[in-house]
């Protein structure tokens, strides 16, 4: 028997393989001690598990489905928004509201389309981010 702490490669994989085996083994015992685990079962909890599943839209349809909530709304028919797929379920507003409370409207009108779980709103308010700052006009005026 050797004294050095490391291990050769070959019995790294030969205590790897025992442990995954013996990992196996007892998960095998507990489920059939804990209970009547079989593939119907598993698959009827999983028909479960999908039929309460919320509808994920497709990246266009998530789109589709916003512009139409968006135009639905008297308040925001008359203001340009775009929107944007980012993922499934996901999407961002863009454009220009004459003021915060509309910005809002926008996106609480977004979120509450079945199917969209976020939404990304980079909608911006006009007399509030169309003023620059001194600041920002000194930092964009690079001439020397």
């Amino acid at each position: 028997m050797r004294h050095d702490d490391e291990l050769s490669g070959g019995e790294v994989v030969m205590w790897t393989a025992l442990g995954v085996g013996s990992g196996l083994l007892a998960a095998i015992a507990l489920s059939e001690w804990v209970g009547d685990v079989n593939s119907g079962r598993v698959r009827r909890a999983a028909d479960r598990l999908r039929e309460h599943e919320p509808a994920r839209l497709t990246a266009s349809a998530s789109v589709r489905a916003v512009d139409l909530a968006l135009r639905a709304d008297p308040r925001l028919a008359g203001p340009t928004i775009e929107t944007r797929a980012v993922s499934r379920g996901a999407v961002e507003l863009r454009g220009w509201v004459p003021s915060r409370s509309l910005r809002t409207a926008a996106g609480r009108t977004a979120l509450a389309v079945p199917g969209i779980e976020s939404v990304i709103n980079s909608i911006l308010v006009r007399g509030e981010d169309d003023r620059s700052s001194p600041d920002q006009s000194r930092a964009a005026d690079q001439s020397a």
